[in-house]
């Protein structure tokens, strides 16, 4: 079996763990939100039961299926698939990564690092953008419009957590979890659409050499 076989089977192995964990989250999440886990102990529901379990374990499909991606599209004799095991292992460790104490400068940091990066995508842009026409560039457009929206979700999480640990802050309103979701799922959203455009404009030029 090749490496594109195998890489395909951990891709789908991937997406069928996703779609459980989502099923049982949708089955479980009603009953969590209204019982306390002493309630719960004993049935179906119960946050150490086997289907919470089960649960858990699915939650490695989004690992499985980029390592899979990486296995399928990466040269012949390339590791570089192994890669694909860092998101969910970075997952595991921040599930228990518990500081003494707050940590500004981390904070500072990583904000530092996410701002850098999306203007230097900003920049990268206008300096090849050139390259692309019609659909593709509109695919890029798109791309950059959903690289915003998850710039803004980090400035959304950046209020949500620090503010209550800023004295001159702590009774300054914070962001509503759903406003959260929305910038996110609208950032992936629009990140998919761009890279759809993108592909579907390089299929056409191929198809017209």
């Amino acid at each position: 079996m090749n490496k594109q076989k195998i890489g395909q089977i951990l891709f789908w192995f991937g997406v069928i763990n996703v779609v459980i964990m989502q099923g049982l989250t949708w089955f479980q999440s009603p009953m969590q939100r209204i019982h306390t886990a002493e309630e719960l102990n004993g049935t179906v529901y119960a946050v150490d039961g086997l289907l919470w379990w089960i649960r858990m374990a699915a939650a490695s499909g989004l690992t499985f299926s980029i390592a899979g991606v990486l296995l399928y599209t990466g040269e012949k004799g390339s590791y570089f698939w192994l890669l694909g095991f860092l998101p969910g292992t970075a997952i595991s460790a921040g599930m228990f990564w518990e500081p003494s104490q707050y940590l500004p400068h981390v904070f500072g940091i990583g904000g530092a690092i996410i701002l850098l990066s999306y203007f230097g995508l900003l920049w990268i842009w206008t300096r090849t953008y050139a390259a692309y026409k019609g659909i593709a560039r509109m695919g890029r457009n798109v791309q950059l419009l959903g690289y915003s929206f998850l710039v803004s979700t980090g400035f959304l999480l950046c209020l949500y957590f620090g503010n209550p640990n800023l004295l001159a802050l702590a009774e300054y309103p914070i962001p509503n979890g759903l406003s959260i979701n929305v910038t996110l799922s609208l950032g992936m959203l629009l990140i998919f659409l761009g890279h759809y455009l993108d592909a579907r404009a390089s299929k056409a030029a191929t198809t017209s050499l």
